[in-house]
C-alpha cells in the first residue's frame, strides 16, 4: 500500500511539472523574445481577458493591450500570460499571450 501512495505522489508531481514545460520553447511572434524565464508564465481566468474588435485582447488586471499579431494558440484551451516586471520601475510588461484555439482561429480567418 505504501508503494502505491508513493507512486501516486510521484506521478502527480511529475504531471504538474510537465504541464508548463511547453512555455520554455515559445517566443513572442513580434518581439522574438522567449516567453518564459522560469516563473513568468501562468494560466489566467477567462474573466481576466476581454476581446477587442480588431482581434486583439486586453488583459484587464494590468491593462495590457495585446495586438492580434502577438496572440499565440494555447495547447490546453485556456488563456495564458507570460509577464515580467521592469527592473527600475517594477512595472509589469508582457512577454507572451496565449488564447484558446477556437478564438485564435477566428482571428486568422478575418
Amino acid at each position: 500500500m505504501r508503494k502505491v501512495i508513493v507512486t501516486a505522489i510521484c506521478l502527480v508531481a511529475a504531471t504538474g511539472a510537465d504541464a508548463h514545460d511547453w512555455y520554455q520553447n515559445k517566443v513572442d511572434p513580434v518581439t522574438n523574445f522567449k516567453c518564459c524565464g522560469g516563473t513568468d508564465c501562468r494560466p489566467i481566468p477567462d474573466a481576466a481577458v476581454q476581446s477587442r474588435a480588431d482581434g486583439g485582447y486586453v488583459y484587464l488586471p494590468d491593462g495590457f493591450n495585446i495586438p492580434r499579431e502577438r496572440v499565440q494558440e494555447s495547447p490546453d484551451g485556456r488563456y495564458h500570460i507570460c509577464e515580467n516586471n521592469y527592473v527600475i520601475t517594477n512595472q509589469p510588461y508582457l512577454r507572451c499571450f496565449f488564447a484558446p484555439r477556437l478564438k485564435v482561429s477566428r482571428l486568422l480567418s478575418r
